[in-house]
Parts: structure tokens; sequence; C-alpha cells
């Protein structure tokens, strides 16, 4: 017979194991998710070069990605919420990664702009359904530290990608900077398919809610259109961190899509430019990390007061943009370290684990996608806006919009300073 006890132990470390599985999985998945979407900043260079485009324009077709992003962070938050994340990760990978492909055969501008909008659309599978996993698979008192290892996923994807992107659009024409990541994304998608599970009971385990001491709690899968609702569009909290997450996307974005070509335009190689633009996104790690265990330990699931002061230094980095010199290697290394740190901290938590907190799990995705939608409206306004204020007004007109964006987000989210998930009957 079992010692008492030995079932619960094996049943503990059944969960750590598939914990630990999902994690993995979701990291990989999202970080490759990224290469067929942030590869488009390392090619921007010489597309302008070989297509013969204007910043302006080129802002326009970058500007596509994030409208069709927004609309299908609504779509597929809900449709995540209702069917699970699986086969809509499967589906949203292969066709995103057709589509790089599709646009590295395209002609400018209005078939590019099409295409790379409906490459926005189908990203936009991969946010809310790996936020719906996570939010499945742990409780609030854990997804600060989850979300900070998960939240190292897109920065990572990002920085080896822009290496990548940068060295293939260098070496072999802006086009390959589209083909192998698509390659690499349509592998991804299989990986995904076999390894991930959407929920703990899939496999005969504790739900969330019963790691958090509620037994019986769970209910079905889906909690209901009805409640789905109650938690996003009634719920103030989600309109506040919606806000704050469409100021944060218009710093993130503007650095993130035009860096390379602000770098570029001082004199560096567009391989060059892309490696030293690429280390926000080690910063970026830095910072997911540390804003995860402040939220997470010290401050015992209160996520506000880690990433407000994130926040308002982002915002005075920003307004000092101009000012770094860029030939200063070492100095413009520091300064894209500490931007994103301050970025990627607070993104994660907005839109990821506040998301959780504030809308339980069973609407997290809706409440995930409902605020990645305003964050993409920030990005196509930052990515169309910053083309068109560098060829009108300079790079010291951007610093502002960017730094405005980051102040309204810090704003925002000290409106939460006191809040901290797990209160409602789901967590």
């Amino acid at each position: 017979m079992s010692e008492p006890g030995a079932d619960d132990q094996q049943a503990a470390s059944r969960l750590r194991r598939w914990q630990v599985r999902t994690v993995a999985t979701v990291f990989a998945t999202y970080a490759t998710y990224y290469f067929c979407r942030q590869n488009i900043a390392a090619a921007l260079p010489a597309m302008q070069r070989d297509l013969e485009l204007t910043r302006s324009e080129l802002g326009q077709v970058t500007m596509a990605l994030f409208i069709g992003y927004a609309l299908g962070q609504l779509l597929f938050g809900a449709l995540s919420d209702r069917y699970g994340p699986r086969w809509l990760l499967l589906g949203g990978m292969l066709v995103s990664a057709g589509l790089n492909v599709a646009f590295a055969f395209s002609r400018p501008l209005v078939p590019m702009a099409l295409l790379w909008g409906l490459n926005g659309l189908f990203q936009a599978t991969g946010f809310p359904a790996t936020a719906k996993t996570i939010a499945n698979w742990f409780p609030p008192g854990q997804r600060g530290r989850v979300a900070a290892i998960r939240g190292a996923d897109y920065p990572l994807g990002s920085l080896l990608v822009m290496i990548l992107a940068g060295w293939l659009a260098q070496h072999h024409g802006w086009r390959w900077a589209f083909l192998v990541p698509a390659a690499i994304l349509a592998v991804s998608a299989v990986h995904t398919f076999l390894r991930l599970r959407a929920a703990p009971e899939d496999v005969g385990l504790p739900s969330a809610e019963e790691q958090h001491g509620r037994a019986g709690d769970s209910g079905e899968a889906f909690g209901g259109w009805a409640y789905v609702v109650a938690m996003t569009l009634g719920n103030r909290r989600v309109w506040a961190l919606a806000l704050a997450f469409f100021g944060l996307t218009i710093t993130r974005y503007g650095f993130g899509i035009w860096a390379v070509t602000y770098i570029t335009e001082q004199g560096a190689s567009i391989s060059g430019a892309a490696a030293i633009a690429a280390l926000m996104w080690v910063g970026g790690i830095g910072g997911n990390f540390l804003a995860g265990w402040l939220s997470d330990v010290p401050l015992g699931g209160r996520r506000a007061p880690a990433i407000v002061p994130m926040l308002a230094a982002l915002a005075l980095l920003s307004a000092l943009f101009p000012f770094v010199p860029v030939r200063s290697v070492w100095l413009l290394a520091i300064y894209l370290v500490a931007v994103g740190a301050c970025t990627y901290g607070p993104d994660m938590m907005i839109c990821h684990t506040m998301a959780m907190d504030v809308a339980t799990r069973k609407a997290a995705a809706s409440a995930g996608g409902f605020i990645d939608f305003f964050g993409s409206v920030g990005a196509a306004l930052s990515v169309g806006l910053t083309g068109a204020i560098a060829d009108g007004a300079g790079w010291g007109a951007v610093a502002g919009l960017w730094a405005g964006g980051a102040g309204l987000s810090a704003l925002v989210v000290a409106s939460l300073w006191s809040f901290r998930g797990g209160g409602e009957r789901y967590v």
C-alpha cells in the first residue's frame, strides 16, 4: 500500500512536470511568433533602399500589421476563451508563416500593406492563446514569476530575429529576412501542437482554483459569455490597463521598429545597427524577471508598485533619445539595455499578469486581447506617426511622442497601486 500522502506527492510531482513543460512550450511558441513580426524592423533600411520608399511609406506598411493585430486580438481573444488554444495556435502560426513568404515576393505599396496587415491579424492568435494557457495552469501567487520567465520569450525572439534578419538583409537581400523566419515559425507550429495542453484538467490534474485552495470551484472550461463580458467590458480595471498599454506601446514600438533605421542613418551598417538595437531585448529579459519577482515576492501580488517606477524612467529615457551619441557604442548599448528593461517589465505585467489578475483565468484571453487591442492601436499610431514626424520635424519631435506614451502609462497604472488578484470566484 502507498504511504499516507504518497498519492498527493505523486500528483504534485506530475503537476510540476506538466507546468514546466507548459512554460517551456509557451516560451518557444511565442518567441518564434516574433520571428515573423519583428523581422521587418531589420529589413526596413534595405527595403527603403531597394524599393525607393520614404520613411513615411515604410511606416504605412508597418502600421498595417498593428491594424490587423488590433482586430485579431478582439476576435481571437474571445475564441481562445471559448475553444482553447491548441488549434488556434497551429492555424495562426502556419498562416503567418505563409504570409511572410507572400510578403517577400510582393510589390510595393498596397499589396505589401495588405499582406502585412493580414499577417498582423493571424499574429494575434499568439498572445491570447498563450495567456489563457498560463492562466489555466498557474494560480495567482505563481503568475508573476511565471510571467517573468515566459515574458522573456518575445524579447529573446525579437533579439534573435533582429540579429538573423539583419544579417540576412545585409548579405542576401531583404526578402530572405522574411523567408527564413517563416520556415522557423512553421516548424515551431508543429512543435506547439504536439506538446501543449490547454489546462491541467485536460490531463487529470488539479485546476488552478484547486491549486489556490478552492477545491471543486473550477467549474466548466468556459465560464459563459456573460461572465467574460462582465470581467472585460464591464471591468474598470481592464479599461485602465487598456489605456496604460496604449501609452506603453507608443514607446515600445517606436523604439522596436525604428531604432535600426535611426542608427543606420547615423552611419552604421544594417547588420551592425540590428545587432546593437537587439540589446533592448537583453535589457527586456532582465526587466521581466525583476518586475515579476518584485510583484510576487516582496509586494505579495501587487504589480503596480513594481512597474510604475520603470514606466517613469522609460519616459525620461525616451525624452533623452536624440541626445544619446550613436557613435559612442558603449553608451548607446547601456542606454538601449535600460530602455529595454523599463519597457518589457511593465509590458508583460500590464497585458499578461495584471490582465489575469483582474479578469481571472476564465476571461484571461478576452481581457488580454481587449487590452492588446488598445496596445495595437497605440503601436499602429506610433509606427505611422514616427515615420511621418521623422520626415517632417526630425527625430527630436519623435522623442516627445515616445516619452508621452510612457508617461501616460505610468499615470494610469498608478491608479491600480493597491490592487492584487485572487479575490474573485475564479482565479
